[in-house]
């Protein structure tokens, strides 16, 4: 077992030790919102949005992109267990902002062998600035019509 499997099951067994009466909580979100945002490692939700367990849901991928999956967890959030109100939540310095589409599906596909890319190809959902505003999360609401 590596160093980091053994530091992550320690630290869940004392977070379970802990954990006490927060196993009654009920499955919908106490404060009725869900936040969408990125998956950087320096970003940490509980903390920027004040949250503690229960309280939201958290959505996270590379970019805090409107994904097919990010939406479709976002539509159970509000259908079925309650939210009212999401957050999309982007920052400065983000990682998705250092390649292009291209950049990453050349990488892909020379190093995926077993990989099949539809017929559109391999999309990362880069971003793209605008006037310090990323317009591609806006854009891919309005013109996904599956």
């Amino acid at each position: 077992m590596s160093q980091i499997v053994e530091e992550v099951l320690a630290a869940n067994l004392s977070y379970t030790d802990k954990f006490g009466d927060k196993g009654n909580l009920t499955i919908p979100p106490s404060r009725r919102f869900a936040i969408l945002t990125c998956m950087d490692a320096r970003l940490d939700p509980a903390k920027f949005a004040g949250l503690a367990e229960g309280d939201a849901h958290v959505i996270r991928n590379a970019g805090g992109r409107a994904s097919d999956d990010a939406i479709r967890s976002l539509v159970i959030s509000y259908k079925l267990l309650g939210t009212r109100e999401w957050f999309v939540i982007h920052h400065t310095n983000c990682g998705m902002e250092t390649f292009t589409n291209e950049i990453i599906s050349n990488l892909l596909s020379s190093s995926l062998k077993t990989a099949k890319l539809d017929e559109i190809g391999w999309s990362c959902r880069q971003i793209i600035r605008l006037n310090n505003f990323s317009t591609s999360n806006a854009c891919y609401f309005v013109t996904n019509k599956k």
